[in-house]
């Protein structure tokens, strides 16, 4: 299964107004409040917002990956966030710009390594991302991150 597959436009917002990291991975998940994906979004949250906060994240160059596998995700969902001012998750660290929520169901082991590893290979090149933080509109960006999927 292809990105695009996974990201859809309607799951894209690109003006997050977050400042914390909290505050980015709660407004980038509130765009799967209604997907089908997910039986419960409440305590799909909650276990996101869980596992986050025992400090398993995962970010780099400008991008994080908030991820949970959970019984409350039927299917494989994603949601993404930027931010232009940038979300301060380290001191020592680039303020996140691009946020992408990540939930899969418990028993699919694999796809959710498909689905990072794939993600960190398309925004791992800093032209990339530098594309995907100018991009107008949500389904130029779905585009995008498969037009680069398409070079790695």
């Amino acid at each position: 299964m292809r990105l695009a597959e996974w990201i859809k436009p309607e799951r894209v917002s690109l003006h997050i107004r977050a400042r914390t990291w909290t505050d980015a991975i709660r407004e980038v998940a509130e765009l799967l409040r209604e997907a089908p994906e997910i039986d419960d979004f409440s305590a799909f949250l909650e276990e996101l917002l869980t596992v986050q906060g025992s400090g398993q994240l995962w970010f780099d160059s400008e991008v994080g990956f908030p991820h949970v596998r959970s019984d409350h995700v039927r299917n494989l969902v994603v949601a993404v966030g930027r931010s232009t001012e940038g979300v301060v998750l380290q001191d020592d660290q680039p303020a996140v710009k691009l946020v992408f929520v990540i939930g899969v169901p418990k028993q699919f082991h694999t796809d959710y390594l498909i689905a990072v590893g794939a993600l960190a290979r398309v925004v791992h090149e800093a032209s990339s991302r530098a594309r995907l933080l100018r991009v107008k509109d949500p389904a130029e960006f779905v585009s995008l991150i498969a037009a680069e999927e398409q070079k790695v």
